[in-house]
Parts: structure tokens; sequence; C-alpha cells
């Protein structure tokens, strides 16, 4: 066994007694036999710490306040010890494989800084919703734009290599670490997508991508790295000739969030500013589709908040 690669999951949380256990139970659960579950809570007040308490000797966990997920990143990246690092987030979950096929595939491309799957996206009782694979084949010029996006919970990434472009998390920026580690990574090294199943994403209304007020962060700190990129002057010129594509593919890519969460005037309004920032951008052809969607989601936004409120009570009454 100690000749196996260490994987490292790193969970920030705070707050997070709905899912939390799932989480751990899922990282618990692993077919490989060399993992360490690095937890970091910022000092919660519910019953998350109860939660941990009961993972003590299988999880590693520290409860202290800290500034936010990148600063609790942070802290958990300076305890791990793992070869290979992953990011899982306290409501999502691992299936049962992920560490053992992220040890696999990094063996079998040596060159990838970083390799992903795929993810299945469940709702807030765990049911799947959809399948949602990782954009293939990978190319950072599409990520920097935001034209793939990776699953940041499908993600592994070799420790040298994280090293070696910085060890730490940007903390000026209050969200989108994965992000702004891709685009890192994405500068200086080779990443590679493998098809394959191996997270759970759970989307609920207290996730931050369901929330206007977050999205916008979102492309506030998305926009902050890419103009570090752009206004960089040993950037390849290739590069810092895809600002205005990269403005366009971020005003999109939160049209696109808001259209999927039935907010039909943002989505539009957001739409229509992507183009004209950038008129060459191809994703308008899936508008109809979004529509469609966005629309589904406003006429029964209530009642699908209301039966995923309505689960969350009975899984905490169910454990009183």
């Amino acid at each position: 066994m100690n000749n196996l690669p260490l994987v490292s999951v790193l969970t920030p949380c705070y707050n997070s007694g709905d899912y939390l256990e799932s989480c751990l139970q899922s990282v618990s659960a692993q077919d490989y036999p060399h993992v360490e579950h690095v937890v970091q809570d910022g000092g919660s007040n519910d019953d998350t710490l109860d939660i941990l308490r009961r993972y003590a000797g299988r999880v590693d966990w520290i409860s202290e306040p800290d500034k936010g997920q990148s600063d609790a990143l942070n802290k958990a990246l300076q305890r791990c010890r793992g070869d290979i690092i992953a990011v899982l987030n306290a409501d999502d979950e691992f299936l049962p494989h992920a560490a053992s096929w992220a040890a696999t595939q990094l063996a079998a491309y040596p060159d990838a800084a970083m390799i992903y799957g795929d993810q299945y996206n469940i709702s807030p009782e765990g049911q799947v919703i959809s399948e949602c694979p990782g954009p293939d084949p990978y190319d950072f010029h599409k990520v920097l734009c935001v034209e793939q996006v990776p699953p940041a919970q499908a993600a592994f990434i070799r420790r040298e290599c994280y090293e070696a472009v910085g060890w730490y998390v940007d903390v000026t920026r209050k969200t989108c670490p994965d992000y702004e580690m891709w685009v890192r990574l994405g500068r200086k090294f080779p990443m590679k997508h493998v098809p394959g199943f191996v997270a759970r994403y759970r989307i609920h209304p207290e996730s931050q991508g369901c929330q206007a007020p977050w999205v916008e962060e979102m492309v506030k700190s998305k926009r902050e790295v890419m103009d570090r990129v752009f206004d960089d002057p040993q950037a390849p010129a290739d590069l810092r000739r895809l600002r205005r594509r990269a403005y366009g593919g971020l005003l999109w890519w939160s049209a696109d969030v808001y259209l999927i969460q039935g907010d039909v005037r943002r989505g539009l309004a957001r739409a229509a500013q992507a183009l004209a920032v950038y008129p060459s951008l191809k994703q308008w052809r899936r508008l109809p589709g979004y529509l469609w969607v966005s629309q589904y989601v406003a006429r029964h936004r209530r009642s699908l908040w209301a039966l995923s409120l309505e689960a969350a009570r009975k899984r905490k009454a169910a454990e009183c």
C-alpha cells in the first residue's frame, strides 16, 4: 500500500450539516486503500461538528474561523500529505472508485498535470437528475474563455504540478478557486479528460450557483483571472488576442446559469451583452433549448424548491 500514491481529498465547509455526512460517507467508501480526507470547517454553528465527531479517526478535521472558501482550502492544503489532490465540496459526493480511477489514469497519462472525468448532477435527496460529461478534448483556450467548464469535483491534480504553479489558492477572490487554478495550471501543463463517471454534484437552493449575488461574484472573480492573463506582458500574442472572446464567453456562461435557473429576464439580458461584446459567439445556437428549460423552471420553481426544502426537513427529522 505504501507504494501507491496518496490521494488527498480536501473539503472546505461551513454550516454544511444538511449534506456533509453523504460527502464523508462517499470518501470513506472508496475502494482505494490510500486516501486521506482533510476537512477544514470555518467554525460551523449547526450540526456540522457533531457529524465530524462521528467520523473521528476516518477524517482529519479542524474547525476554526476562516476568511472564506479560498482561505479554508489553503489551510487544508497546508495539512494534506497527498501525491494527488482533489477538492470535494461538502454537498457533493465521490463514486466508490473515484480515487482508484484517479491514480490509474494519472499513471496512464504521465504528462497530464490534471485529469478529470464525468459527473452526475443530483437532487438534494441524491437522485440523479442528469449526466454531465466533462468537456472533451480538453482545450486551454476554451477553458480560459469559459467555453469549457471541467467538473471541479471530478478533477484530480498532481501535487508536483500544483506546487510548480504556486501551491496556494488566491485568497483575494471570494469564489471560483477552481477556475483560477485551471488557468494557472493550463498555462504551463497539459490536462486530460478521461471518460468515466466519478462524482455526484448536488444541485439545491442553498448552493452558490443557484443564487444571483454569487453568480455575479463568480463573474467578477473569473474576469479578474482573465485580466491577469491578458495583462501579462509575457503572455503569447495568440493568448492576448482572446480577450474579447473570453469576456463574451464569460457573459454567456452567466446567461446560461440564469436561464437554467428560470430567470429569463436576467438570462436574455446577459446573452445580449455577451453578443455585443463578441458577436462571433457560437453558443447562441443553444439559446432556444435554454429558453425552453428556463420557462419550465420558471413555471415550476416554487414547487421544485418546495420539494427540495421538504426533503431536507424530512432528512433532519429522521436524524433527530
